[in-house]
């Protein structure tokens, strides 16, 4: 493991650089973080409110070539619905991050800490895409998640 200098005194910017260029180890490696709020509305070319039963595009992407290998859900307002809400996460295709099943709406109570996808075959994009989630079954009346991406650069 590469020692990590000190940052005290004169120089302490070089040993500062340093210390990251010690870190090359971790290069090429990511974690992208998105937020679903039910209050806001999406990042569609024509906004609509995170609320209603459809996808919806968020402003964050993951980058062409990206090999996504894994992530998690934290909830931060509990998922709630006059209905059977549901909410799947996906990059390619549907549910290929976060099912409709682990994304139901009692799944998804305060706090909760939900995977992602199990991770037997990372997903590598041909493309840049949006993170995207989808509201199924039933309209939401409230909930936050925030969602991250765990992936690596490819070639």
């Amino acid at each position: 493991m590469a020692a990590i200098k000190s940052l005290i005194g004169a120089g302490w910017l070089k040993d500062s650089d340093d210390n990251f260029q010690s870190l090359a180890s971790l290069a090429g490696f990511h974690i992208t973080k998105f937020t679903f709020d039910s209050a806001a509305n999406d990042a569609g070319s024509t906004p609509a409110s995170n609320k209603t039963v459809a996808a919806h595009p968020m402003a964050v992407t993951i980058p062409d070539n990206a090999i996504v290998i894994g992530g998690h859900v934290d909830v931060i307002a509990a998922v709630t619905s006059d209905g059977s809400a549901t909410i799947a996460i996906h990059l390619v295709n549907a549910n290929d991050l976060f099912s409709a099943t682990s994304g139901a709406k009692a799944n998804l109570t305060l706090a909760a800490q939900k995977p992602m996808a199990t991770w037997t075959t990372p997903i590598k994009l041909e493309e840049e895409k949006a993170v995207t989630v989808t509201v199924g079954t039933a309209a939401l009346t409230a909930g936050k998640l925030d969602g991250y991406i765990l992936w690596m650069e490819g070639a």
